[in-house]
C-alpha cells in the first residue's frame, strides 16, 4: 500500500504499534469502581471482549445491548470480577438501528442504576467486499443504517441521562482506518466510518460545553465474524488481536482525556507515546478531519 495514504491513515503517528495487549493498557491497573457503562453489540467480538475488560477494570455497572443471546456473556463477565467487586449486569435485547427499542433501552439503564457515566457504540457492519456495481443496495445501505444510524439513536437516546448523571459523561464512537483509504471496494463502509468521524466532532460542538467527551476509535484489524468477511486475498491484514481493541478502549475510558476529546484514536497506537504528544495534538488540533487546500 502506498506510503502517503498510510501516512495520512495516521497508521505511524506513534513510532510503536501494538497488535496485543501490553502492560501500559492493562485493565486490571484500573479502578473504575462506582463507574456505569454501556456497550452495545456487545455479544460477540470486540463488544464481547470490551465487556469482560471493563470488569477486569472493576466497573459497578454494565449495561450489555445486542439483538443476539447476551446469557453468556453476562455469565462471564459476573465471572471475571474481582475479589470484593460489586457488579450489576444488565443484558437488553434491542436492535440500534430502531428508534423505540433504543428509547426504552435508556429508560432500561436509567432505571437500573440511575446514572450513566460511559456510552461504547460497539455495535457494527461491514457490507460485502465489492466494486459498486456489483454490490447488493440492501447489503450496501444495512452498514449505513448500523454504524451511522445506530450510532446516533444511542448517542441521542442516552445523551440527556450521560449528562444529568454528572459523572464521566464520555462516548465512544467505533471507526475504523478504512474510513482514510480512499482505494477501492467496500465503499459504503469506508463512507460511513469517516462519517462517524465527523459526528463525534459534532458531538463535541454541541455538547462539549456541558462536559461530555466523544471519541471516534479504530479498533484494529480483528478477525472478528465481520473481519472474517473479507475476501481470502485480503485477511493477511487481520493481525490484531480483540484484546488489543478491549484492552485500549478501557485505557481511554478509565479516566477523562480532553485532550482527545473529538478526535481519532488507534487501540494500535501506542499509549505512552501518544501521551507524549499531547501538546503538539492539542496545539496543532491534529487527529480530525480536515481538507488539504
Amino acid at each position: 500500500m502506498d506510503h502517503n495514504m498510510l501516512r495520512h491513515a495516521g497508521v505511524d503517528f506513534v513510532p510503536t504499534s501494538h497488535h496485543d495487549t501490553y502492560p501500559a493498557v492493562d485493565p486490571s491497573k484500573a479502578n473504575m469502581n462506582g463507574k456505569v457503562v454501556l456497550v452495545t453489540g456487545a455479544s460477540k467480538g470486540i463488544g464481547k471482549a470490551l465487556a469482560l475488560s471493563l470488569v477486569q477494570a472493576g466497573v459497578s455497572g454494565l449495561a450489555l445491548l445486542a439483538r443476539s443471546d447476551l446469557t453468556a456473556v453476562k455469565a462471564a463477565c459476573e465471572a471475571a470480577q474481582r475479589p470484593g467487586q460489586s457488579l450489576k449486569v444488565l443484558t437488553i435485547a434491542a436492535d440500534c438501528t430502531r428508534t423505540a427499542d433504543i428509547i426504552a433501552a435508556a429508560k432500561q439503564v436509567k432505571d437500573t442504576f440511575g446514572k450513566l457515566d460511559i456510552l461504547i457504540n460497539s455495535a457494527g457492519y461491514m457490507e460485502e467486499v465489492t466494486t459498486i456495481l456489483d454490490s447488493d443496495p440492501e447489503d450496501w445501505w444495512k452498514s449505513w443504517e448500523v454504524n451511522v444510524r445506530g450510532t446516533y439513536e444511542v448517542v441521542r437516546a442516552f445523551l440527556p441521562l450521560l449528562i444529568e448523571s454528572g459523572g464521566d459523561k464520555i462516548i465512544v464512537n467505533m471507526t475504523s482506518v478504512a474510513a482514510h483509504f480512499p482505494n477501492g471496494l467496500s465503499a459504503g463502509y469506508k463512507m460511513n466510518k469517516l462519517a462517524v468521524l465527523r459526528f463525534t466532532e459534532l458531538i463535541m460542538a454541541e455538547y462539549g460545553d456541558k462536559g461530555v467527551l466523544a471519541f471516534a476509535v479504530q479498533p484494529g484489524a480483528i478477525p472478528t465474524d465481520m473481519g472474517n468477511k473479507l475476501p481470502e486475498g485480503l485477511k493477511f491484514f487481520l493481525v490484531d488481536k480483540v484484546e488489543i481493541a478491549a484492552h485500549g478502549i478501557t485505557w481511554l475510558v478509565r479516566e477523562r482525556r480532553e485532550w482527545l476529546a473529538g478526535r481519532y484514536f488507534s487501540c494500535l497506537w501506542d499509549v505512552d507515546e501518544l501521551e507524549a504528544k499531547r501538546q503538539e495534538i492539542v496545539e496543532g488540533d491534529k487527529l480530525k478531519v480536515r481538507m488539504v487546500v
